[in-house]
């Protein structure tokens, strides 16, 4: 059973490739590795949406590909990324767990104090005012909080391809429509090509 990111099927592809990512991928690993386990503050009775998950999900959407090799080593790191990080939006603060009880911030119009009198139990409202816009919030986190040099094409200084994650991972929350009207299907970054609409398909 895989357990490192180093024994994915997709990481070996780029490592045979000796691709210039892959010291971006080293570090956004990093990253979730030590964030992911943060979920457990709010969702700690879900399935396990940690590190091995992710790898988990990187396996399948790997599997799922055909073609793998023609594919672009920026597409293959898409795959990487987007499973790293397409659950980030679980990971909620202190501070954000305090202004959504206080109805102070809410997502998809769900105010806390309503969540609460329907479902009765403080835990699972939380949970019923995050989950349904977690992919929104993993969006957003990967726009406002992450380091854009994560996401800078090796070789250039300010070509970027956080967007492109940061709508795939919004679209797994999404539906079809919603994945086509948002998303490219033939991108180039640099030198690099990029299939947005599929790599969020086998999200």
């Amino acid at each position: 059973m895989v357990q490192t990111i180093s024994e994915t099927k997709v990481y070996r592809l780029l490592k045979s490739r000796d691709s210039s990512f892959l010291n971006l991928v080293e570090e956004i690993y990093k990253y979730a590795h030590d964030l992911l386990p943060k979920i457990n503050l709010v969702f700690s009775n879900y399935t396990g949406h940690g590190i091995m998950h992710s790898i988990n999900v990187m396996e399948y959407m790997f599997d799922l590909c055909d073609k793998t090799n023609e594919m672009s080593d920026l597409e293959l790191v898409a795959i990487i990324y987007a499973a790293l990080l397409h659950d980030i939006g679980m990971v909620v603060t202190e501070d954000e767990i305090t202004s959504i009880k206080k109805d102070e911030l809410k997502y998809e119009g769900r105010k806390y104090s309503q969540v609460l009198k329907k479902y009765k139990n403080e835990v699972l409202a939380l949970q019923e005012c995050i989950r349904p816009a977690h992919a929104l919030r993993s969006k957003n986190h990967i726009i406002d909080k992450i380091e854009n040099r994560l996401f800078i094409i090796p070789g250039y200084t300010n070509v970027s391809f956080a967007d492109e994650i940061a709508y795939i991972c919004e679209a797994h929350n999404e539906n079809f429509d919603w994945l086509i009207g948002h998303l490219s299907n033939c991108d180039v970054k640099g030198m690099y090509s990029i299939n947005s609409q599929y790599i969020a398909m086998l999200l």
